[in-house]
């Protein structure tokens, strides 16, 4: 009886292991195919909105608007639904050179546009 009971636990604890070990990869890849697709950016001088006209569109590559600034800033996202009128979240600090989370669970097609706290200029990459 025993030997039944470590026999379950062993298999059940190599299949917990093996699917964990299927599913890294899999994450890794939405990762690199959301960053993959990243779009850059330049924020001229004197404007606080990117794009400072016309709106941004999320796709299927990534689940969330993320942007790697080469100046740190702090940034928020302002959505604009089909429905009219616009929404805005609260201000991410973005540090210079690292992918920054600014909004989650965005559905594809959503239009947006980043607002920055500062209106100096700034560039980097986008990927939503």
């Amino acid at each position: 009886m025993k030997l039944r009971k470590y026999l379950t636990v062993g298999l059940l604890s190599a299949a917990f292991i093996g699917s964990t070990l299927i599913v890294a990869p899999t994450t890794q890849a939405a990762a690199t195919s959301c960053f993959g697709s990243a779009k850059s950016y330049t924020k001229p001088t004197g404007a606080r909105w990117y794009p400072t006209s016309g709106r941004l569109t999320t796709t299927s590559n990534c689940a969330d608007i993320n942007i790697k600034t080469n100046q740190s800033a702090y940034v928020e996202v302002c959505f604009y639904p089909t429905s009219g009128g616009s929404t805005c979240n609260s201000y991410k600090s973005a540090p210079a050179g690292q992918w920054t989370v600014v909004a989650t669970g965005v559905k594809d097609g959503t239009q947006f546009q980043f607002y920055f706290a500062s209106d100096a200029y700034n560039s980097g990459v986008w990927a939503g």
